[in-house]
């Protein structure tokens, strides 16, 4: 990841894919995407996105996948959650199952 970035990583990319195959209305929103901020806790991280313009059908809520993240270094997978208020997504949560650390390295992930 570049400093600064302001698109989603090749991860959050991957990730918000996954949870729109089973939140359809979610797809067309990906590409309006845009990072405001990102905070690393060492057992996941917050990525904020700016406001885009709604889709009426998005829920607000919580969209999850089942899907695991594998990651290198973390032996029991990253798990992910997106938040949407109003139309919008507003910020994916990325953590860890259990006690483990992640320190953000995701090159090499797999998704299953």
């Amino acid at each position: 990841m570049r400093p600064g970035q302001i698109t989603p990583t090749e991860l959050e990319t991957a990730i918000l894919e996954r949870i729109a195959k089973e939140h359809p209305t979610l797809a067309s929103l990906l590409g309006q995407l845009h990072v405001l901020s990102r905070e690393f806790t060492g057992a996941g991280c917050y990525t904020t996105f700016a406001a885009i313009q709604p889709t009426p059908d998005l829920p607000d809520g919580y969209l999850s996948t089942d899907a695991l993240v594998i990651v290198s270094g973390v032996s029991n997978s990253l798990g992910a959650v997106l938040a949407c208020e109003a139309g919008c997504p507003k910020c994916l949560e990325i953590y860890t199952y259990g006690d483990e650390l992640w320190d953000g390295d995701s090159d090499g992930f797999t998704i299953e």
